[in-house]
């Protein structure tokens, strides 16, 4: 089974107070785009994941700690999976670059793995454990309010983009650590 795993564009981005948990309210416009990682999934025989990342973006992944490896232990520790799994991403989406390929590997993963409703439970572990923007690829466009709520748009625009990469690493944990108030 191969994966199509969706990046995102922030449309618009206001970063407010820092809230008690070390994060930032956040308030932004967001997008789906049709820039995807390849994630290939296949029941293991062993006793362990097999993750692998190819691609253009795959150099600087942390190999032993990553968003698969954090989901994986995640869906574990509630008991919603119990195989292992030979899983390939192919990175077509670039690291560093604010568009939420990790998150939105761990979302889709999720998806597949479940294939039901995912709980709110669910969702607020992915965001504490992989990255607060977790939620937003339930949804292929919105308004992000606060961290715990999304408007949903009515009128879908069709946009293009032209997406500029120039290979500068920009985490958006370091990024968010720079805003003061």
């Amino acid at each position: 089974m191969v994966l199509k795993s969706f990046s995102k564009i922030n449309l618009s981005l206001n970063v407010n107070k820092r809230l008690n948990n070390g994060l930032h309210e956040i308030q932004t416009h967001f997008r789906l785009l049709d820039l995807f990682d390849e994630i290939k999934i296949e029941k293991s025989g062993g006793l362990k994941d097999e993750i692998k990342f190819s691609g253009n973006y795959s150099k600087n992944i942390n190999k032993r700690d990553n968003s698969i490896t954090q989901t994986l232990r995640l869906l574990r520790k509630n008991r919603l999976v119990t195989n292992f799994f030979s899983i390939n991403i192919k990175k077509n989406i670039p690291i560093f670059a604010g568009l939420g390929g990790g998150s939105s590997n761990a979302v889709y993963l999720v998806k597949h793995l479940l294939k039901k409703k995912i709980g709110k439970k669910m969702i607020n572990s992915m965001k504490k454990k992989i990255g607060s923007d977790c939620y937003l690829f339930f949804h292929n466009q919105g308004y992000l309010e606060n961290l715990n709520r999304i408007k949903t748009l009515q009128k879908e625009h069709k946009l293009f983009f032209l997406l500029v990469y120039p290979n500068i690493r920009c985490s958006t944990k370091y990024v968010y650590s720079k805003v003061k108030n």
